[in-house]
């Protein structure tokens, strides 16, 4: 950036690239590539888990594709659903387990009301695709709609990708 506010990226420590999955390079997805933080239109968006419909005691895979237009700033977790049921999500750029173990829904989603707050958001780039495992712990049907809510990243150089109105500049 050429305004001199530039920062280093704290992700990448300037070099652009971080390690993903196998150890290959894979581009930052917090600067782009260029070593350095961008400024960026937030803009709010949920994405959807597809319906999850499991029988009673039975464990299911799960997919989310993030779109290939912006990166996604995870913010908070919300699920509605007809039983209990435990999860354990994998984002696939990186191949991180995002817990060692499954979580039961209690400790993990919270409602529409009372959204389920991440400590620290989560960056998913752009084109990822989120994988789960999913198991009912109802001994009944159940069906469950995940949520992630949060921002979509729209790089400020790039405006036309995003909004056409500034939602918040960060």
């Amino acid at each position: 950036m050429s305004n001199g506010s530039a920062k280093t990226c704290p992700s990448c420590q300037g070099r652009g690239i971080l390690a993903g999955a196998g150890g290959r390079p894979w581009q930052c997805p917090n600067c782009g590539g260029t070593g350095v933080n961008q400024q960026v239109f937030r803009v709010p968006f949920d994405y959807v888990w597809p319906s999850i419909v499991l029988t009673a005691l039975q464990n299911l895979p799960a997919t989310l594709q993030i779109d290939q237009d912006s990166d996604f700033e995870w913010i908070w977790v919300v699920a509605d659903q007809t039983g209990s049921w435990k999860i354990q999500v994998r984002d696939g750029s990186t191949g991180r387990t995002l817990s060692n173990n499954a979580v039961n829904n209690d400790n993990y989603a919270g409602t529409a009301q009372l959204p389920f707050p991440l400590v620290e958001p989560y960056l998913i780039a752009r084109s990822t695709v989120m994988t789960a495992s999913v198991t009912d712990l109802s001994n009944a049907g159940n069906t469950i709609q995940l949520v992630f809510k949060g921002y979509k990243l729209f790089p400020v150089a790039a405006p036309q990708q995003g909004s056409s109105g500034m939602i918040v500049n960060q």
